[in-house]
């Protein structure tokens, strides 16, 4: 498809055909990248859940390190992990799906 710039402002666009809007579901922003082909547009992918809370984990991660150390150095949780009878051999993996 062959189109022509137009110009809005002191910059240039392209106008989108409505079907390709649709088709390659991009919303009021998109990706614009430079690749060894030329330029690139794509919809931007949302965050899913699993980024945003793997964001906040970095974020305190420090923390998290600090309360992992703690954990780990604690007498409970010391002799609970070396008593052989607290083994995972018996854990339906199953779940974790």
């Amino acid at each position: 498809m062959v189109k022509a710039l137009t110009k809005v402002g002191n910059s240039q666009a392209v106008i989108l055909p409505k079907q390709m809007i649709v088709k390659f579901k991009l919303g009021r922003t998109v990706m614009i990248e430079e690749t060894e082909w030329g330029i690139l547009i794509r919809a931007v992918q949302k965050e899913t859940s699993f980024q945003k809370k793997l964001k906040i984990a970095r974020k305190n991660k420090g923390k998290i390190y600090k309360r992992m150390r703690e954990q780990a150095n604690d007498p409970e949780t010391k002799a609970w992990y070396a008593d052989p009878e607290n083994n995972f051999g018996d854990i339906n993996v199953e779940i974790i799906d």
